[in-house]
């Protein structure tokens, strides 16, 4: 005989039994990537051992490795979701208005630091791992101010080698840093401002 779970329980007490692993799966991840964050923010990546983590988290070890291979997985998880969140553009592009364009793309990263600041310390702080690290500056500021299809125009308008137009983005992660590092950190919108005024994009009209 074929127990049928669905003619057994009402719709709604079959959505919550049948629920209940995922969300247990989901509660699980959650506590191991913030119990990684914390330790993260004590000691660096390299010293953090498995056992601290499941430790941290309150579970076993067993448990973790049904949710990451290693620590290396775990962190390329981070990876991926920022990957992933990074790529989202809620903004039109155009080049009738540069600097509101520009703007946005700031704003939109920096609210998403701020919103996740705990998780953006420690990953980027002083205890994070270093490859990591570099390849997610490329991600984050890649094209900040002149995207991919830009350096060839700047290249043969302005007779810069395209090398040389490119660091332009990168300078965007010094400024990150200093700001990660501040307690009293201006809000997105402050640092926005400032940003633009350093960099005086507010000025810089590329393709006109």
């Amino acid at each position: 005989m074929v127990f049928d779970v669905k003619k057994k329980y009402s719709p709604l007490l079959f959505l919550l039994v049948t629920d209940r692993p995922d969300r247990r799966f989901t509660r699980t991840e959650k506590l191991i990537k913030e119990a990684f964050i914390s330790l993260l923010a004590e000691k660096s990546f390299a010293d953090i051992s498995i056992s601290d983590i499941a430790e941290r988290a309150q579970i076993g070890r067993g448990t973790f490795y049904k949710h990451y291979a290693d620590k290396a997985a775990l962190l390329a998880a981070f990876e991926e979701r920022i990957r992933e969140d990074l790529q989202q553009k809620p903004y039109p592009k155009s080049m009738q208005n540069r600097e509101d364009y520009v703007r946005k793309k700031i704003l939109y990263r920096y609210q998403y630091f701020a919103e996740r600041i705990a998780m953006m310390r420690s990953l980027f702080g002083p205890n994070g791992d270093a490859a990591f690290q570099q390849r997610m500056r490329e991600v984050i500021w890649q094209g900040l101010y002149v995207e991919e299809d830009e350096i060839h125009l700047i290249e043969k308008r302005d007779k810069i080698p395209q090398e040389y137009v490119s660091i332009i983005n990168t300078t965007a992660s010094f400024v990150f840093d200093a700001w990660l590092k501040k307690e009293n950190r201006e809000s997105p919108e402050e640092i926005v401002e400032i940003i633009i005024r350093m960099t005086g994009i507010a000025k810089y009209k590329i393709l006109e």
